[in-house]
């Protein structure tokens, strides 16, 4: 299953500096990762684009572009599961810059201000200006520490080979059935022509739609 972890606090807390020091952390320990920036600002094109126009009549669309590839989605239907399970499909864990007040289990980045009362799931504390306890506060040169943490909530003794969707839910898979879909999967590709390199790994669409 993907962990998903928010880096919460106020405006220019630091939340970004310590984003990217986790996932470099987390790369260097094999992890595989995902980051997600959350902000109260308008993301989607304006109106007068076509993806733009196209978003508000409830249509996701892609702009497609010589610089890449931008995903525009209506609001009413984003969560953090709903892009994990669309567009980080092989993390391991994703980091959501932001969402203070989202159902996720959080890092707080301190700045001195006093924390919301209403923002829960706070279960390790980032203050740059403190030493730490090693338990659950750090300080500055304690990311290793705190990617080590994290990479623990994904990795025992075990690697998860696969992962299963209904449709943006992630369905709980025992180790040894993940290991049987894996086998199953593959060992039916290899007879394909093509479909013998699986290196960037595989992944299936089955339309749950039942057609007379």
């Amino acid at each position: 299953m993907i962990r998903i972890f928010a880096v919460s606090g106020f405006k220019n807390s630091g939340k970004t500096t310590l984003c990217m020091k986790l996932l470099e952390e987390l790369g260097r320990l094999g992890v595989k990762t995902g980051y997600i920036k959350r902000t109260a600002e308008e993301a989607l094109s304006p109106r007068a684009t076509d993806t733009g126009r196209a978003a508000e009549l409830g249509v996701s669309s892609a702009l497609w572009g010589a610089d890449g590839l931008r995903i525009e989605s209506p609001a009413a239907s984003v969560t953090p599961d709903y892009i994990v399970s669309r567009y980080f499909p092989d993390a391991e864990i994703v980091i959501v810059e932001g969402g203070k007040y989202l159902d996720l289990p959080k890092i707080w980045v301190e700045n001195g201000e006093p924390r919301p009362e209403n923002v829960s799931g706070v279960f390790m504390v980032y203050d740059r200006n403190s030493a730490g306890d090693g338990k659950m506060v750090f300080g500055a040169g304690c990311e290793a520490e705190m990617a080590r943490r994290l990479a623990a909530t994904v990795r025992g003794g075990f690697y998860r080979s696969a992962k299963v969707y209904i449709g943006d839910r992630p369905l709980p898979v025992k180790d040894f059935i993940a290991d049987f879909i894996r086998g199953s999967v593959l060992g039916m590709l290899a007879s394909l022509k093509g479909g013998g390199d699986a290196s960037e790994g595989v992944r299936i669409y089955i339309d749950g739609k039942i057609r007379k």
